[in-house]
C-alpha cells in the first residue's frame, strides 16, 4: 500500500517545517514547557522506538491496544476497527465518537488526519507498511501474536510503557490480582479438584480449544481450578504455528479443531466456560457449536455446567475483570449441585 495524495500532504507539510513526523517543533517555549521531551523504549520486534515522553494523540491500531488505553483514561485519537458488544457498556459511546483508522489493513490517509503523535501497531504489519506508517508519527509495534500472545499482561505493560504510564497500571494490577485473590479464598472448597475446558468457535462445523497456558488460563487458574489435562493435550496435538497471523514461528496454546473431536478434548473438564461478548451473549457459530450433538453429550454439559465467560482475548484489564466476575457467578452455580 503507498500513501495517498492526503497522507502525502500531511507528511510534506511537516517536513516543511523541518521536523520529523509526530514531533512537536524545538525552540525555548516548546523545550521549557516540555512539549518536546521524548524517551526511548524497545517494542516487541526489538527496535528502539523515540516516542514523546508525555504524548497527547495515540493512535491504536487495534482494541488489544485501545483498551488498555481506555483502561488508562487515555483514550486514543483514532483506533482500529471494534464490535460494540465486544467492548464495556460504558465506553461504547466514548469509543462509537474516535475515528476507525485500521480494518484488516491501517488506512493511512485516515491515520494521517488523525494527527498522532505516537502509532500503537500490533507485531502482524510488514516491515513496507511500518516505514509507511513511520513517516506520519513513531510507530511502537506491541505483542499481538506469537509465542508470547497469552501473556497479556506483557502486551498491556508495553502500551502503559509507550505511553509513560507503568505507574498508573501496576495499581489495576495490584486491584485485579486482589480480587483474584479473594475469590479463591471465599470459593476455594468449591473450586478445588474442579477441571475446567474453554472453548469458543470462530468457523462451521469447528471449535476453538485455549488452554491453561492462554490468557483465560492467567484469569481462571488462581482462582483454584484445575484445568483440562485433555484439552491441553488436544492443543498440544493440533497447535499450529501459522495461525491467526501469527509470524513467530512459534506454537501458541490455542487450537482450532474439528468438531467430530471435540468429546475427545472436554470429556474430562466439570465445567466448560464457554466464550460470549461483554454481554454474556454468544454469537451464531457459538450456538451452532453448542447444538451439536458432540457438544451435547460432554459430561459438563449434561450436568448444567457449561457458563459464559466474556472473552477469550484478553485486551486489558476490564476484560479481564468481566471475565473474573463471571467465573465468580459459574462458581456460585456450580456450588448448587
Amino acid at each position: 500500500m503507498k500513501l495517498n495524495r492526503i497522507a502525502t500532504a500531511v507528511i510534506a507539510s511537516v517536513a516543511s517545517l523541518g521536523l520529523p513526523a509526530g514531533c512537536s517543533s524545538g525552540g525555548g517555549d516548546a523545550e521549557a514547557s516540555g512539549e518536546s521531551e521524548t524517551r526511548t523504549v524497545t517494542d516487541s520486534s526489538g527496535a528502539e522506538v523515540e516516542v514523546p515522553a508525555d504524548p497527547k494523540s495515540v493512535a491504536s491500531l487495534h482494541y488489544a491496544a485501545t483498551e488498555t488505553l481506555m483502561d488508562l483514561e487515555l483514550p486514543p485519537v483514532g483506533q482500529g476497527e471494534f464490535q460494540d458488544p465486544a467492548v464495556p457498556e460504558e465506553w461504547v459511546d466514548q469509543l462509537g465518537g474516535i475515528p476507525i483508522v485500521a480494518q484488516e489493513e491501517p488506512d493511512l490517509e485516515k491515520l494521517a488526519e488523525a494527527s498522532p503523535d505516537l502509532i500503537l501497531a500490533p507485531n502482524i504489519y510488514e516491515p513496507d507498511m511500518i516505514k509507511q506508517m513511520e513517516e506520519i508519527a513513531p510507530v511502537y509495534q506491541f505483542t499481538l501474536r506469537g509465542g508470547d500472545r497469552a501473556d497479556w499482561q506483557q502486551r498491556v505493560g508495553e502500551v502503559a510503557d509507550a505511553v509513560n504510564q507503568t505507574d498508573e497500571l501496576e495499581k489495576l494490577s495490584a486491584d485485579f490480582q486482589a480480587e483474584q485473590k479473594e475469590i479463591a479464598e471465599e470459593y476455594g472448597d468449591v473450586t478445588k479438584g474442579a477441571k475446567l475446558g474453554v472453548v469458543s468457535s470462530y468457523e462451521d462445523n469447528s471449535a476453538y480449544l485455549w488452554g491453561s497456558q492462554n490468557m483465560v488460563g492467567s484469569l481462571f487458574t488462581p482462582l483454584g481450578f484445575d484445568w483440562s489435562a485433555k484439552e491441553d493435550a488436544s492443543i498440544k496435538k493440533y497447535a499450529k504455528a501459522s495461525q491467526g497471523g501469527n509470524r513467530s514461528g512459534i506454537k501458541e496454546p490455542e487450537a482450532q479443531i474439528s468438531i467430530e473431536v471435540l468429546d475427545k478434548s472436554l470429556s474430562d473438564a466439570d465445567i466448560i466456560f464457554v466464550t460470549s461478548n461483554m454481554r454474556g451473549e454468544y454469537d451464531e457459530l457459538t450456538k451452532a457449536m453448542m447444538a451439536s450433538a458432540v457438544f451435547k453429550d460432554l459430561p459438563a454439559v449434561k450436568a448444567g455446567h457449561v457458563y459464559p465467560h466474556g472473552k477469550a482475548t484478553i485486551a486489558g484489564y476490564a476484560d479481564a475483570k468481566y471475565g473474573v466476575e463471571m467465573a465468580e457467578k459459574a462458581i456460585r452455580d456450580y456450588q448448587k449441585g
